[in-house]
């Protein structure tokens, strides 16, 4: 049977109070008077975003009495790590704890009062009503400002039978992270069912399986895992789970939890896990990742605009509609600084509520020339496995539901020099816009340099650069970290030669699309013979396909032509492995009476993985 190996520096198995030594006995929290040039500043919630709005207004000053009041026993911890540390990847409890209430109190002079729980704001009176955990002990007071960073809470569909069952869990906390790691080592569960396939759920059951549990499953309604990506691109993630051994039951959803036997492990408590498809998984523990929603319940008694997705509507100070409330973190709805213009959006990530605390520290403390938050552009990353996948901006499906022209384009470059040993492709997708170049969004996977790549395309995009820019970066190179024309660059030459009509392309999507309306279309297969017999002809396409290999290309054009397998001015496509090839031969018959020959962009290897996906949910 699994067990617990021995860590360094485990959890305390007493939490007490949970409330800060400075607060104990029942002292009333947040207790400043009003005092000239001495603001009260109130923060609810001690994470990301609270905590950087205190350490920062701190730094810019002296004269400022912050308080900051958190329901949990911790302030500023790492939630981000907490399926690490279940998975054992990190060791020590207390290695999760960024800082303590005491360093807080030492180093910025910051009052912390955990423990406790604001119930009530009342706006117009400048107070708040405050109770502390596990009691009914309820107490008033004033405030000159006030900060919600209380961030999101877990989605616990009570509707649905049994959620509530012994041995299923959130993982939102610490404390949530303790009740997991102790039901771990006592009912030693050996079948999980991870309810969500964000970024938590990928995560959780990534380390249980690393952790040696024998049965993983992923339950997600939508037909895909990890949302940001665009379906096609979550497939390499579908594969690399199941190639791990996960179990996925993709557009399938939880209908009930049934009490289920124990079974013949030591694991006392299980459920019967009852999918909307009638299949049954048996579990030893649940674990409820089925998303958040912003903890603005107390916004809304207080009268603040909210926004119709339900987070708070703030300005780019991080103001909310009362001028003396302010508001960061996710439980705000900010620009959409991928789309622009009016485009907004709620993005719950660490980044963006580190940076938007700053800019209400700014505003709070006065300074000359404070900062404004321009927006979120949604970068994000995630591990499986042995594989990362990375984005930034919008999808293909958020631009369709907003009804944008958009051109997507796929590449596959390796992310060092092919002659180098290991070197890996990175399949990346870049979206823009077909006449101005506007950079939508990015997306890529692999097993290394991912991330930096989309970092990159990150900053240019926040730098108001086009998708031809990236063409001209001038990136880091030697053949171990790069190769002389950098994947972001190619991406940039593809998209340069589209918007600079050069080149024109089609998606797989859109050839299977046209496969199935029956409009006449040629593929132009320029890949070596060897390659064709090993791979075989293109997916998507019974249509025709003429095998020739590039470098007979413009010797047999004319025999092409005679025989009737190509038609000048007829629809073509050329296709290859990857790409590149294929933007040789297309440049070739567009010169040679073949104006609107067009490249399968992604080619071979973007073809096969939208053909496994399509197969999936057929």
């Amino acid at each position: 049977r699994l067990r617990p190996r021995a860590r360094a520096h485990r959890r305390p198995t007493d939490m007490g109070s949970c409330v800060s030594t400075q607060h104990e006995g029942g002292t009333p929290p947040v207790h400043h008077v009003a005092q000239p040039g001495r603001p009260r500043i109130v923060i609810v919630g001690g994470s990301a975003a609270g905590a950087s709005t205190a350490a920062r207004l701190r730094r810019l000053s002296e004269d400022a009495q912050i308080s900051i009041v958190e329901r949990s026993g911790y302030v500023s911890f790492a939630n981000c790590g907490l399926p690490y540390y279940l998975g054992g990847e990190i060791q020590m409890w207390d290695s999760l704890k960024v800082a303590s209430p005491e360093m807080l109190k030492e180093r910025f002079n910051l009052d912390i009062y955990i423990g406790y729980e604001v119930v009530k704001v009342e706006a117009a009176a400048r107070t708040i009503t405050v109770r502390q955990k596990g009691t009914t002990l309820e107490t008033k007071h004033e405030y000159d400002e006030l900060v919600l960073a209380m961030g999101c809470e877990s989605i616990v569909p009570r509707s649905i039978e049994g959620i509530d069952r012994p041995g299923h869990f959130v993982l939102r906390s610490m404390e949530d992270t303790a009740a997991i790691e102790e039901y771990m080592a006592t009912k030693h569960p050996e079948r999980v069912v991870v309810c969500g396939g964000g970024f938590i759920g990928l995560e959780f059951a990534e380390q249980m399986k690393m952790k040696g549990l024998p049965e993983v499953h992923i339950v997600e309604m939508a037909p895909q895992v990890m949302a940001p990506l665009d379906a096609e691109m979550a497939q390499y993630l579908h594969m690399e789970l199941r190639s791990k051994g996960v179990s996925l039951h993709l557009s399938d959803g939880v209908s009930a939890f049934k009490e289920g036997e124990a079974g013949e492990g030591p694991a006392s408590i299980a459920s019967d896990v009852v999918l909307t498809s009638g299949k049954t998984l048996r579990a030893d523990m649940v674990i409820l990742a089925m998303g958040v929603r912003p903890s603005t319940a107390l916004a809304k008694e207080a009268g603040l605009d909210l926004t119709p997705s339900g987070h708070i509507k703030v300005d780019e100070r991080m103001r909310t509609s009362d001028e003396h409330i302010w508001a960061a973190g996710d439980i705000v709805e900010v620009h959409n600084r991928a789309l622009g213009g009016d485009h907004t959006w709620a993005v719950a990530l660490g980044g963006p509520a580190n940076r938007q605390g700053r800019v209400c520290a700014d505003h709070l403390a006065k300074v000359e020339s404070p900062s404004v938050y321009k927006g979120t552009i949604g970068s994000s990353v995630v591990k499986v496995f042995d594989l990362t996948a990375a984005s930034v901006g919008v999808n293909e499906r958020m631009l369709k539901q907003k009804g944008l022209t958009f051109k997507a384009i796929y590449t596959h470059a390796t992310q060092h020099a092919g002659y180098y040993p290991n070197a890996l492709p990175i399949h990346m997708k870049l979206l823009f816009h077909p006449e101005s170049g506007v950079i939508y969004g990015a997306q890529a996977i692999g097993k290394d340099g991912v991330e930096k790549r989309v970092d990159v395309i990150s900053s240019a995009m926040q730098l108001g650069m086009k998708a031809p820019d990236l063409a001209d970066l001038e990136l880091c190179y030697a053949p171990p970290y790069g190769s002389a024309r950098d994947p972001v660059n190619q991406a940039g030459m593809v998209a340069g030669n589209i918007i600079n009509g050069l080149m024109d392309s089609l998606t797989p999507m859109e050839l299977a699309d046209i496969e199935q309306a029956g409009t006449p279309m040629t593929l132009v297969d320029v890949r070596e013979a060897a390659e064709v017999e090993a791979s075989g002809p293109f997916p998507l396409l019974s249509q025709s396909q003429v095998h020739v290999p590039l470098g007979e290309l413009r010797e047999r054009l004319e025999e092409l032509i005679s025989g009737g397998s190509l038609t000048p001015g007829a629809a073509v496509v050329v296709a290859c492995r990857s790409g590149q090839r294929a933007h040789v031969g297309a440049r070739m018959l567009r010169l040679q009476g073949f104006p609107t020959a067009k490249i399968l962009t992604g080619s071979l290897l973007t073809a096969t993985v939208v053909a496994e996906m399509r197969r999936e949910s057929a």
